[in-house]
Protein backbone atom coordinates (compact mmCIF):
# COMPACT_ATOMS: atom_id res chain seq x y z
CA UNK A 1 0.00 0.00 0.00
CA UNK A 2 1.44 3.53 -0.55
CA UNK A 3 0.14 6.76 0.57
CA UNK A 4 1.24 9.48 -1.39
CA UNK A 5 0.32 13.56 0.51
CA UNK A 6 0.48 16.36 -2.48
CA UNK A 7 -0.37 19.43 -3.18
CA UNK A 8 0.49 22.07 -5.52
CA UNK A 9 0.61 24.65 -2.69
CA UNK A 10 3.09 25.29 0.11
CA UNK A 11 2.35 25.67 3.94
CA UNK A 12 -0.82 23.43 3.95
CA UNK A 13 0.92 21.43 6.27
CA UNK A 14 1.89 18.25 4.07
CA UNK A 15 5.10 16.61 5.43
CA UNK A 16 3.43 17.22 8.97
CA UNK A 17 0.26 15.00 8.27
CA UNK A 18 3.17 12.19 6.58
CA UNK A 19 5.21 12.30 9.57
CA UNK A 20 2.00 12.13 11.75
CA UNK A 21 0.30 9.32 10.28
CA UNK A 22 3.70 7.35 9.82
CA UNK A 23 4.30 7.67 13.58
CA UNK A 24 0.99 7.05 14.64
CA UNK A 25 0.89 3.83 12.42
CA UNK A 26 3.89 2.75 13.53
CA UNK A 27 2.91 3.32 16.93
CA UNK A 28 0.38 0.77 16.35
CA UNK A 29 2.88 -1.79 14.94
CA UNK A 30 2.00 -1.01 11.26
CA UNK A 31 5.77 -0.54 10.71
CA UNK A 32 5.34 1.99 7.54
CA UNK A 33 8.03 3.58 5.22
CA UNK A 34 8.53 7.18 5.17
CA UNK A 35 9.80 8.31 1.73
CA UNK A 36 10.82 12.13 1.52
CA UNK A 37 10.60 12.84 -2.03
CA UNK A 38 10.89 16.33 -1.15
CA UNK A 39 13.91 18.49 -2.06
CA UNK A 40 13.32 20.71 1.08
CA UNK A 41 14.05 17.69 3.53
CA UNK A 42 11.17 18.30 6.16
CA UNK A 43 11.30 15.17 6.89
CA UNK A 44 14.57 14.54 7.23
CA UNK A 45 15.59 17.22 9.37
CA UNK A 46 12.98 15.61 11.87
CA UNK A 47 14.08 12.42 12.05
CA UNK A 48 17.91 13.82 12.50
CA UNK A 49 16.45 15.03 16.06
CA UNK A 50 16.36 13.55 19.13
CA UNK A 51 13.27 11.52 19.15
CA UNK A 52 14.26 10.28 15.31
CA UNK A 53 9.92 10.51 14.91
CA UNK A 54 10.19 7.57 16.84
CA UNK A 55 12.31 4.86 15.17
CA UNK A 56 9.82 5.39 12.10
CA UNK A 57 11.72 3.95 8.75
CA UNK A 58 12.82 6.99 6.93
CA UNK A 59 13.99 6.99 3.56
CA UNK A 60 15.60 10.10 1.42
CA UNK A 61 15.08 10.74 -2.24
CA UNK A 62 14.06 13.33 -3.89
CA UNK A 63 15.22 12.02 -7.31
CA UNK A 64 13.35 10.62 -10.32
CA UNK A 65 13.55 7.24 -9.04
CA UNK A 66 11.53 8.03 -5.15
CA UNK A 67 8.54 5.93 -6.97
CA UNK A 68 10.78 2.97 -7.47
CA UNK A 69 11.78 3.38 -4.16
CA UNK A 70 8.42 3.53 -3.08
CA UNK A 71 7.38 0.59 -4.89
CA UNK A 72 10.52 -1.49 -3.79
CA UNK A 73 9.71 -0.91 0.08
CA UNK A 74 6.39 -1.19 -0.96
CA UNK A 75 6.54 -4.94 -1.94
CA UNK A 76 5.49 -7.80 0.18
CA UNK A 77 2.31 -5.88 1.91
CA UNK A 78 4.28 -3.01 3.07
CA UNK A 79 3.05 0.27 3.64
CA UNK A 80 4.56 3.57 2.46
CA UNK A 81 3.76 7.58 2.85
CA UNK A 82 5.61 9.63 0.79
CA UNK A 83 6.22 13.16 1.08
CA UNK A 84 6.01 14.46 -2.18
CA UNK A 85 7.58 18.39 -3.66
CA UNK A 86 5.19 20.97 -3.14
CA UNK A 87 5.51 21.63 -6.95
CA UNK A 88 4.89 20.14 -10.04
CA UNK A 89 8.05 17.61 -11.12
CA UNK A 90 8.59 14.41 -12.41
CA UNK A 91 9.44 12.75 -9.22
CA UNK A 92 5.92 14.68 -8.22
CA UNK A 93 4.06 12.90 -10.71
CA UNK A 94 5.65 9.81 -11.03
CA UNK A 95 4.73 9.51 -7.06
CA UNK A 96 0.87 10.54 -7.96
CA UNK A 97 0.95 7.62 -10.64
CA UNK A 98 2.31 5.21 -8.28
CA UNK A 99 -0.35 5.95 -5.25
CA UNK A 100 -3.03 3.23 -3.91
CA UNK A 101 -4.44 6.33 -2.04
CA UNK A 102 -3.76 10.03 -2.26
CA UNK A 103 -4.25 12.99 0.69
CA UNK A 104 -4.69 16.59 -0.20
CA UNK A 105 -3.80 19.07 2.24
CA UNK A 106 -5.68 22.10 1.83
CA UNK A 107 -5.70 24.79 4.33
CA UNK A 108 -9.27 26.75 4.95
CA UNK A 109 -8.73 29.71 2.49
CA UNK A 110 -10.08 30.84 -0.74
CA UNK A 111 -6.39 31.77 -2.47
CA UNK A 112 -5.85 27.59 -1.08
CA UNK A 113 -8.79 26.03 -2.46
CA UNK A 114 -8.42 28.09 -5.87
CA UNK A 115 -4.67 27.12 -6.20
CA UNK A 116 -5.30 23.18 -5.61
CA UNK A 117 -8.72 23.55 -7.73
CA UNK A 118 -6.13 24.42 -10.37
CA UNK A 119 -4.01 22.08 -9.95
CA UNK A 120 -6.27 19.18 -9.23
CA UNK A 121 -6.00 17.59 -12.82
CA UNK A 122 -2.33 17.16 -12.06
CA UNK A 123 -2.87 15.44 -8.72
CA UNK A 124 -5.46 13.08 -10.18
CA UNK A 125 -4.59 12.51 -13.79
CA UNK A 126 -2.62 9.78 -14.51
CA UNK A 127 -0.90 7.54 -17.13
CA UNK A 128 -3.24 4.12 -17.00
CA UNK A 129 -6.27 6.31 -17.35
CA UNK A 130 -7.56 5.16 -13.81
CA UNK A 131 -8.89 7.73 -11.28
CA UNK A 132 -7.00 7.24 -8.10
CA UNK A 133 -8.65 7.14 -5.02
CA UNK A 134 -7.78 10.33 -2.57
CA UNK A 135 -9.47 12.29 -0.01
CA UNK A 136 -9.03 15.84 0.70
CA UNK A 137 -8.22 16.78 3.95
CA UNK A 138 -8.77 20.37 5.83
CA UNK A 139 -5.62 21.20 7.70
CA UNK A 140 -4.99 24.50 9.66
CA UNK A 141 -8.61 24.68 10.50
CA UNK A 142 -9.56 26.76 13.75
CA UNK A 143 -12.81 24.41 15.45
CA UNK A 144 -15.86 25.58 14.11
CA UNK A 145 -14.78 28.16 12.39
CA UNK A 146 -17.16 29.82 9.76
CA UNK A 147 -14.48 29.72 7.01
CA UNK A 148 -13.53 25.68 7.77
CA UNK A 149 -17.34 25.05 7.36
CA UNK A 150 -17.36 27.54 4.25
CA UNK A 151 -14.84 25.74 2.67
CA UNK A 152 -15.92 22.54 3.31
CA UNK A 153 -19.13 23.02 1.82
CA UNK A 154 -17.87 24.31 -1.39
CA UNK A 155 -15.33 21.65 -1.78
CA UNK A 156 -18.03 19.10 -1.33
CA UNK A 157 -20.24 21.14 -3.71
CA UNK A 158 -17.98 20.63 -6.43
CA UNK A 159 -17.99 16.94 -5.87
CA UNK A 160 -14.26 16.70 -3.88
CA UNK A 161 -14.25 14.06 -1.34
CA UNK A 162 -13.44 15.41 1.99
CA UNK A 163 -12.51 13.42 5.00
CA UNK A 164 -15.11 14.38 7.86
CA UNK A 165 -12.03 14.55 10.16
CA UNK A 166 -9.82 17.94 10.43
CA UNK A 167 -5.92 18.80 11.44
CA UNK A 168 -6.42 21.72 13.18
CA UNK A 169 -3.92 24.59 14.09
CA UNK A 170 -2.49 23.22 17.60
CA UNK A 171 0.68 24.62 18.55
CA UNK A 172 1.09 20.68 19.95
CA UNK A 173 2.47 20.61 15.90
CA UNK A 174 5.49 22.78 15.96
CA UNK A 175 6.18 22.16 19.31
CA UNK A 176 6.29 18.37 19.09
CA UNK A 177 8.72 18.84 15.70
CA UNK A 178 11.30 20.48 18.20
CA UNK A 179 12.45 17.22 19.12
CA UNK A 180 11.57 15.28 15.80
CA UNK A 181 8.66 14.06 17.25
CA UNK A 182 4.69 14.11 16.28
CA UNK A 183 1.89 14.64 19.13
CA UNK A 184 1.34 10.98 18.92
CA UNK A 185 4.65 10.64 21.14
CA UNK A 186 4.50 13.67 23.45
CA UNK A 187 0.79 13.21 24.56
CA UNK A 188 -0.73 10.20 23.22
CA UNK A 189 -3.85 10.72 25.12
CA UNK A 190 -3.77 14.63 24.23
CA UNK A 191 -6.30 16.36 21.59
CA UNK A 192 -3.66 16.57 18.73
CA UNK A 193 -2.51 13.11 19.28
CA UNK A 194 -6.61 12.47 19.09
CA UNK A 195 -7.12 14.07 15.89
CA UNK A 196 -4.68 12.24 14.43
CA UNK A 197 -6.01 9.27 15.41
CA UNK A 198 -9.09 10.12 14.07
CA UNK A 199 -7.74 11.17 10.56
CA UNK A 200 -5.17 7.61 10.43
CA UNK A 201 -8.66 5.42 11.34
CA UNK A 202 -10.69 7.03 8.49
CA UNK A 203 -8.53 6.56 6.10
CA UNK A 204 -8.35 2.95 7.13
CA UNK A 205 -12.04 2.88 6.86
CA UNK A 206 -11.80 4.59 3.40
CA UNK A 207 -9.15 1.91 2.42
CA UNK A 208 -11.09 -1.08 3.57
CA UNK A 209 -13.80 -0.44 1.79
CA UNK A 210 -12.14 0.25 -1.43
CA UNK A 211 -10.40 -3.31 -1.23
CA UNK A 212 -13.48 -4.76 -0.11
CA UNK A 213 -14.96 -3.57 -3.35
CA UNK A 214 -11.86 -4.97 -5.12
Amino acid sequence: MIITVATMKGGSGKSTLASCLAVYWHLRGRRPTLIDADPQRSIMRLASRERALGGVAVVEDASEDASKTARRFAGGNGLVIIDTPGFRSRTTLDCLAVADFLLVPVKPSPFDVDRMLDTLSILTDRSDGREPLYRCLLTQTTRDSVIARHIRAELAEVGLPVLRSEMTNRVAYPEASLWGATPSLISWKGPAAREIAAIADEVDVVLGAQQAAA
